[in-house]
């Protein structure tokens, strides 16, 4: 990492500089206080729950902006285009304005290819549960000897240890990092309407996005699927491809499903005028009430069936 994207990686970590660089941000676009910086994962949600995908990318726009933020900075002197970062803060919001898709994708020819003798892994991961205690989580992958080890470990240290199927993000963390196909990609952002749009495929080849997804059973997979391909059709929109790969593992069963189809450029934009029509105040399609109450924002949320 260079000392200008390592100064751009602290600089984001400041969340007050941050708030003020989006206010910034704001302003110059004349967005007022508006949604303006989202996630194509988070836009794909529309397809699970409108509203919950509004809400969400509310809660996480601050951290959409200071990725924008960072892949502009870091990309525009991995170009040439700069090699110091300016004194004033509200200067850094003009780095990055004359990169262009081309540039973006020469960056991705550049990333270096996976090592193919290196099996690289989540082995587990210590958060905590929803009533605030730890709780560990181990790769389901892991050899019986290294599963023992983390287990005795965690036990030493009264900490629980978790069934990755009690929290899907977990293990959509796990199997992405040992059983997804592996492709270069790159991150970027792309303007529409009123938004930009920040996102980063699974894989990016000349010819296809690639998205994988994990899933608990079958009949799950039934919501899943409409969300995975509608992220691959958003991908493949912004990113100019013709084509979409989507795999949706299915843990009962010990397989995996795989789709390969044109990118729905009408959908793609469907699934954006939803999500900005829901944005703007309109009504949403309400959920299915199991998914409320699962939901993070089941308490605060006007269309929440959590109690149903």
């Amino acid at each position: 990492m260079s000392d200008i994207e390592s100064k751009a990686s602290e600089l984001i970590q400041d969340r007050k500089v941050m708030e003020r660089l989006l206010t910034a941000e704001k302003k110059r676009r004349g967005a007022g206080t508006g949604l303006t910086f989202v996630g194509v994962h988070n836009v794909a949600q529309h397809w699970w729950c409108t509203q919950q995908a509004v809400l969400k990318s509310r809660a996480n726009e601050l951290m959409f902006f200071a990725v924008y933020l960072q892949d502009r900075i870091g990309y525009a002197h991995r170009l040439g285009l700069i090699d110091k970062l300016p004194r004033r803060g509200e200067a850094l919001l003009d780095i990055g304005r004359e990169i262009t898709l081309a540039d973006v994708e020469m960056l991705r020819r550049q990333t270096p290819k996976k090592p193919a003798d290196v099996e690289v892994y989540y082995s587990a991961f210590d958060t905590v549960d929803k009533g605030g205690k730890p709780v560990r989580y181990i790769h389901p992958d892991q050899p019986k000897e290294m599963k023992r080890d983390f287990e005795r470990e965690a036990a030493a240290r009264n900490v629980r240890i978790g069934d990755v199927e009690e929290h899907p993000l977990m293990r959509g963390m796990f199997f992405h990092s040992s059983r997804a196909e592996w492709h270069p990609t790159v991150r970027w952002n792309f303007p529409w309407r009123t938004y930009t749009v920040v996102g980063e495929p699974d894989g990016l080849t000349e010819e296809f996005v690639y998205e994988y997804k994990s899933t608990r059973n079958r009949y799950l997979m039934n919501f899943v699927k409409p969300v995975a391909i509608a992220q691959a059709d958003l991908y493949g929109y912004f990113f100019q491809r013709q084509k979409k790969r989507v795999q949706i593992e299915i843990g009962e069963e010990s397989n995996t499903d795989t789709y390969e189809q044109p990118v729905d450029r009408a959908r793609a934009e469907e699934t954006l005028t939803a999500f900005a029509g829901v944005d703007r105040g309109e009504r949403p399609h309400l959920p299915k009430p199991w998914k409320c109450r699962s939901c993070d924002f089941r308490v605060t949320c006007s269309v929440s069936q959590a109690s149903k």
